[in-house]
């Protein structure tokens, strides 16, 4: 029986090991025919410098038992590295939300690091997902 999934949302999820594949990138560019790939690299590659990772858009579902993180078709083709994250409820220490450009975002602490994702209506994932992590049940 599947996990029934208390919420969905489209997300941005930030992947420290995430890379662009270029040859993907390029090829995308061609069909557009428009677009130079060795300017993108740049703005990325400063990008993930200074904000530890990439941004990798997808879908957020919080079941009883865990958040999973998981990247979009258009993400999986340009981008390589974690492209799905599954947080188990049990290990998540603290939630919290972060300022962000348009759209707050979640942090879920635990004893091996931090996720952070961003959607529209971050403040009520997060206090779903405290509610859960202090829930006794899952």
């Amino acid at each position: 029986m599947a996990e029934e999934i208390l919420k969905s949302k489209l997300v941005n999820f930030l992947v420290a090991d995430a890379q662009v594949n270029y040859d993907g990138v390029s090829d995308l560019y061609d069909v557009a025919g428009s677009g130079v790939v060795e300017a993108l690299a740049d703005v990325l590659e400063g990008f993930k410098e200074a904000y530890g990772g990439l941004w990798v858009g997808g879908k957020m579902l919080v079941t009883q038992t865990a958040v999973r993180l998981s990247a979009n078709a258009m993400n999986r083709l340009v981008q390589e590295g974690t492209l799905d994250i599954e947080v188990p409820l049990a290990l998540v220490r603290k939630v919290s939300i972060e300022g962000g450009f348009v759209t707050k975002i979640v942090r879920l602490d635990t004893d091996a690091g931090s996720v952070k994702f961003r959607c529209f209506g971050a403040k009520d994932v997060a206090s779903l997902i405290e509610k859960m992590t202090l829930s006794p049940v899952r």
